[in-house]
Order: structure tokens, then sequence, then C-alpha cells
């Protein structure tokens, strides 16, 4: 069937690893989601795509990547569409600290120069953090480390090649979900919201932040897929007033916890995650 979740084994695709750092990303989280995942599906779609850790385990022969952060988008399209161009621009660039603040001052217009620019900083950036300022101009530090290797070739290339089987949509979450049919698997992964624990929680990923009334109607979004029998995953930090907006319709996995987001390494949180899913 198109869209069978493949297992690993030399007569499936290789799951790859991701190409990008993301804050929030669900590396770690895999096994737990792979489990819970249905043993076929139509596509996966998955409106906050990030660091797209579950496509890229899952190698889906259909999928929908949508993320609201245009350089995310314009970074996999090219990754996608110009892969010789970009990965000969990545690979020729150091470790630098000054290289890295003139990328970040530098406002590029090309799609591959743009492309090569979020690249450096991801990998660079301080724990993967991708934070804009109200004027939509990224602000984070560099990270604490200089790594001799960057990426290698064979990871890019193979990251390149799975992103052919996905659609790639720069939107709200509203309208990729609109894309949805009956047979999808749509995985849900928005960003915790600001104050969650400590204080640690984020929601700039662009000029327009994830707030309190987004994961209001996130909620309402999937309840409405749920009675049009779409079959969702969703992972949330374990806050009640998150959880009980899906009660109704979902069931509901503690997976143990994570650091959320701080700025201050010594008050970095703890905080219980969920994965929710809408079938048996």
């Amino acid at each position: 069937m198109v869209g069978e979740r493949r297992s690993r084994g030399p007569q499936h695709l290789v799951p790859v690893r991701p190409v990008l750092r993301w804050a929030g990303g669900k590396r770690r989280l895999i096994e737990s989601l792979l489990a819970l995942l249905p043993s076929s599906y139509e596509r996966l779609i998955e409106p906050f795509a990030g660091s797209a850790a579950l496509f890229f385990a899952c190698r889906p022969t259909k999928a929908v990547l949508g993320d609201s952060n245009p350089e995310l988008i314009n970074f996999y399209e090219v990754l996608a569409d110009h892969t010789d161009a970009l990965v000969e621009g990545l690979l020729s660039l150091k470790a630098s600290r000054p290289k890295y603040y003139e990328f970040r001052r530098a406002k590029p217009r090309s799609q591959v120069s743009r492309a090569v620019r979020f690249a450096y900083l991801n990998r660079l950036c301080w724990n993967g953090l991708y934070r804009v300022n109200r004027q939509g101009a990224f602000n984070v530090p560099i990270g604490d480390r200089l790594p001799n290797h960057l990426w290698t070739r064979q990871q890019l290339e193979m990251a390149a090649k799975a992103l052919k089987s996905a659609a790639l949509v720069c939107s709200d979450f509203e309208q990729t979900l609109a894309k949805c049919a009956s047979g999808d698997l749509v995985y849900l992964d928005p960003p915790y919201p600001k104050g969650s624990r400590t204080g640690s929680g984020f929601n700039r990923y662009t000029a327009a932040p994830f707030t309190a009334a987004d994961h209001e109607r996130l909620a309402r979004r999937a309840a409405s897929l749920h009675e049009e029998g779409v079959r969702v995953v969703v992972s949330l930090a374990a806050l009640d007033p998150l959880v009980s907006l899906y009660a109704k319709a979902f069931s509901i996995l503690c997976v143990g916890s994570s650091s959320l987001i701080s700025c201050n390494g010594h008050t970095r949180g703890r905080a219980k995650e969920m994965i929710l899913k809408n079938y048996d």
C-alpha cells in the first residue's frame, strides 16, 4: 500500500538522520513514535516539520511537510531540487565564530544562498534553537562548540533523496492540514507554550509567535480530523491545560521527560512529554 511504514531491513529504505539540529526535535522519541504508528497509511503529513525526524525515520513514499518558517522550507526545497549546488556550498565551509556572525548579519536573496546561510547558522547556533526577534531577524548566539566536520556529502545526499517523496509547504498549520484526506496519517508537534514549567518554553520561530490561542485552534482542527476519519498523532509537553484540549478523542501515553529550552543552562527545566493518538 502507498505510504506503508518501512521497518529496518535489506529490502526496505534505510532511515535517514535529520540534517538539521532543532530545539524540540523528536529524534530521541523516534522509537516511541514508530511503535505507535499504524502499519500502513496513504501519506504522512507534518504541519510542524522542524527537523522532520519522523519523516526521515519512516521514509514514506508520499508525504507533506509544512512549516510556517520560510527559511526552513526554503532549505528543504533547495536540498531536494538543487542538491549539488547546496552540497558544494556547505562542504566548502568551516566552523568559525567570525563567519557565524557574518552569516547572521547577511541577507542573501537567492534560494541557494539563503539555504547555505540557514544551514550554517543551524549547525553552529546555541542548542539548535531557531529564534527571531519581532522584526523576524535571527538572533541566536553561536554555541559552545566549533566541530571539525559540519556535514558529510553522504548525509546531505541521503536527506535530499528522501525529500523527493515530500511536497513542501510554507504555511500556517491549517493550510497544510487542509490537504488531509481519510487514510492519511498526521503528526502534530507544536511548539511548547511560552512560560511552561520554569519559564523556559519557547514560541517565536517566526515573527508571529505560537500562542495559547493557536494551541486551542490546533486542538479544534485535530478534533475535526478525527471526525473525518484521519489518524492523528500528537506530541505535547505534559501540561494539563494542553493535554485536556485533546481529552475527548485521544488516548494518552506518557513517554518520559526532556529538557526545555532556557537561555540559562542552570535553570533549564525538566518536563514530561505526552504522545497522544486518536486510533487503536
